[in-house]
């Protein structure tokens, strides 16, 4: 064999090496990436099978502990007071007493407006929540402990306490509480009555958005829209 034929004997057999080496790699490759999806997937599904069966333990777990202490208690025999079992406990608790100052008990409906401002539940309102609104409110108290608006030197409304004895002297002391505000006009001493009316609802609306409570008319019915425009009307 010459030079020339063993040369290019041996160029054929680099590229055959060559190709089988690169062949090869592909081959190796696509099992690399065949085994690795294979291996994903498998993990996926061993994960959400560990994850089911850990929450199915929990559930049941859960589900003995629940089934434990029904059988170990009897709910209708717990009692948060034994010493008061005995004593029958309302529903719903008495209203209060709304207090009602003599020298507004004793006058005619046509010659007085009155609105009751108070919590729906008959909370008490203490002495530094209507104290605060009282002093927000512009509200100032006279020589009779009322509290009393003026608008131009001259009473528009007053305000009474709810509570015994029906009056705000010492609404600053810690231990005063109200049932709320009985804000009313009297007419006959009312020099402008419908004047007088719309800053008493003015008033009123600042009361309820600083205390949170209700309007209601001295009947304890809630005021309604139709119910001022009625006196708005008596007052034209």
């Amino acid at each position: 064999m010459d030079a020339g034929t063993f040369r290019w004997v041996l160029i054929v057999i680099a590229v055959l090496v060559a190709l089988g080496v690169y062949l090869f790699g592909i081959h190796q490759a696509r099992l690399r990436k065949r085994n690795a999806v294979e291996t994903f997937t498998q993990e996926e599904i061993d994960s959400a099978f560990v994850e089911d069966e850990q929450l199915r333990f929990e559930m049941n777990n859960l589900n003995q502990i629940l089934t434990d202490n029904e059988a170990d208690e009897n709910l209708d025999e717990i009692r948060i007071n034994p010493a008061a079992e005995s004593q029958e406990t309302p529903f719903a608790l008495p209203d209060a007493e709304i207090y009602v100052p003599t020298m507004l008990a004793a006058r005619d409906e046509d010659s007085l407006i009155s609105y009751h401002l108070r919590h729906e539940d008959f909370r008490l309102i203490t002495g530094e929540e209507a104290d605060a609104a009282v002093q927000e409110t512009g509200l100032k108290p006279n020589d009779e402990g009322l509290l009393e608006y003026r608008e131009e030197g001259e009473i528009t409304f007053q305000v009474a306490s709810l509570s015994a004895p029906g009056h705000f002297s010492e609404i600053e002391k810690l231990d005063f509480a109200s049932l709320g505000f009985n804000c009313f006009i009297d007419l006959e001493a009312c020099k402008n009555p419908r004047l007088a009316y719309e800053s008493m609802l003015k008033k009123i609306d600042e009361l309820v958005r600083l205390l949170n409570v209700k309007v209601y008319k001295p009947d304890q019915d809630l005021l309604t829209i139709s119910d001022v425009t009625v006196v708005r009307e008596n007052l034209a």
